[in-house]
C-alpha cells in the first residue's frame, strides 16, 4: 500500500531538489535577456565596451538617432563610463550580492553642447540609467533594467 506513495514523494523530492540547485542568484536566468551579473560575475561584463541599441524610458521605447555612439564600460571596482551620445560620462555603482545596483548619486559628465535631438537622447540616456537596478548578460548583449522592466537599455559589446 505505501509504495505508490513512495514513488510519488521520490519524485516530488527530487524535483524539489534539482529545482533548489539551480537558484544560484548567480545563474539565475530572469527571463530571455539572460543571467543575472552578480559580484561573482561582474569580471565577464568589466573591462568590454558596450554600444547601446535599444532604450525604453518609463514603458515608453526611445528611437535612437541614427549612426549615434551611446556606449557603457564598467571595471570589477564599480566604476562606469562612456559617451551618453555627445559627452562622456562616469559615474560609480555598488552592486549587491544578489545583483542590485545602487548608482552613487555623483554623475560627472562633460559639458558639451550638439545638435538637439543628440541631445535630447543623451538626456534620456542619463535618465534611464539612473534608474536601472539590475544587469543581465546573454551572450554579446547586455541589458540594464529597472526593477519593474519599465526602464530597459540593451548593449552589444564592441568587437
Amino acid at each position: 500500500m505505501m509504495k505508490p506513495y513512495a514513488n510519488v514523494f521520490l519524485v516530488i523530492g527530487t524535483l524539489l531538489l534539482a529545482a533548489c540547485a539551480g537558484a544560484r542568484p548567480e545563474s539565475a536566468a530572469i527571463g530571455p535577456a539572460g543571467r543575472l551579473v552578480t559580484p561573482r560575475s561582474l569580471g565577464q561584463i568589466a573591462g568590454v565596451q558596450w554600444h547601446l541599441t535599444k532604450m525604453t524610458l518609463d514603458h515608453k521605447p526611445i528611437s535612437l538617432v541614427q549612426n549615434s555612439e551611446t556606449t557603457f564600460a564598467c571595471d570589477k571596482k564599480g566604476s562606469v563610463s562612456g559617451k551618453a551620445t555627445i559627452n562622456r560620462y562616469s559615474v560609480n555603482f555598488k552592486l549587491l550580492d544578489d545583483g542590485e545596483i545602487i548608482w552613487n548619486k555623483a554623475f560627472i559628465m562633460t559639458r558639451m553642447a550638439g545638435p538637439p535631438e543628440l541631445m535630447q537622447q543623451e538626456a534620456l540616456f542619463t535618465q534611464a540609467l539612473m534608474k536601472t537596478s539590475r544587469m543581465l548578460l546573454n551572450d554579446s548583449e547586455l541589458t540594464l533594467r529597472s526593477e519593474d522592466n519599465s526602464t530597459v537599455l540593451v548593449f552589444v559589446q564592441v568587437q
